[in-house]
């Protein structure tokens, strides 16, 4: 059962839903290190990274559509990010902190997606 909107993840399986997906983490892992950020920058990387990993490789237009549609709209409803829709940029809010541990254990196994968040030089990041 998904958890309706709105539900702060300091609930184990609101928590794991806001998680499962990787567009969201790459969300939150790119503002984390990077602070506010754009909406077209985070799917410029995301689109990068899943490029780069070998799945069908996603223009940036469809992952900023999914973005704005799907994943910025439920990363805000929990409080993990604030999402200035008029702005069109997203940074974190408090409710990060309950979701540290699970993103902590989840860094180790996505070392492309982190890399992509981090750098300013996406293109050097995704080629080690």
């Amino acid at each position: 059962m998904t958890e309706q909107p709105g539900t702060e993840p300091n609930d184990v399986s609101a928590a794991f839903d806001l998680l499962r997906d990787a567009r969201r983490r790459g969300v939150i892992y790119t503002v984390k290190r990077n602070g506010r950020t754009s909406v077209s920058e985070l799917a410029r990387r995301i689109a990068a990274w899943q490029s780069a990993d070998g799945d069908d490789a996603p223009d940036r237009t469809s992952v900023e559509t999914s973005l704005v549609h799907a994943h910025l709209p439920k990363l805000a409803a929990a409080g993990v990010v604030e999402y200035d829709r008029e702005a069109g940029t997203v940074e974190l809010d408090g409710a990060t902190r309950d979701l540290d541990p699970l993103l902590e254990r989840t860094r180790d196994r996505e070392p492309t997606l982190v890399r992509a968040a981090r750098t300013t030089n996406l293109e050097r990041a995704l080629e080690t």
